[in-house]
């Protein structure tokens, strides 16, 4: 594994990433005001530093507080809301250690412009690995490739 995949790895899976208040009322469409109420609840958590210094909030806060927005815009109230983002976080922890578990590397390919992502070995043919080969959004293929 690179050394570069290997710092990707530790941001996403071992939540090394920290974003502010501001990017994640952005990044999920929420005011900063509900994030701090949902905060006040207990329904979202952040990291302070120091007393009165500004939070921070992992990219599964993110995630959750994605889950819970969505849900109310489906019509739901806050606390039902809040318990369907739980039962439905469970696929998000799923998804990093999908992460954690299966990317091995990334490259690029020179001729194509394409990035291939190394997702390991099939389990039933140890001889072949799973390639990602994304040309951009809409534009992902799986291929299987022998092993290198």
């Amino acid at each position: 594994m690179s050394p570069i995949t290997e710092e990707f790895r530790k941001m996403f899976v071992h939540e090394k990433l920290r974003i502010s208040m501001s990017e994640l009322s952005q990044a999920a469409n929420v005011s900063p005001s509900q994030i701090r109420y949902w905060e006040r609840k207990g329904y979202i958590a952040s990291e302070q530093d120091q007393q009165n210094k500004s939070h921070k909030y992992t990219l599964m806060t993110l995630v959750q507080v994605t889950g819970i927005k969505y849900f109310l815009d489906e019509g739901f109230t806050l606390p039902v809301a809040v318990k369907k983002q739980k039962e439905h976080q469970v696929m998000a922890k799923s998804f990093k250690h999908f992460i954690g578990d299966r990317l091995l590397d990334f490259e690029n390919d020179e001729k194509t412009g394409a990035t291939l992502i190394n997702l390991g070995k099939l389990d039933d043919a140890p001889d072949k690995e799973v390639v990602a080969i994304v040309q951009g959004p809409g534009h992902v293929k799986l291929t299987l490739r022998n092993r290198q």
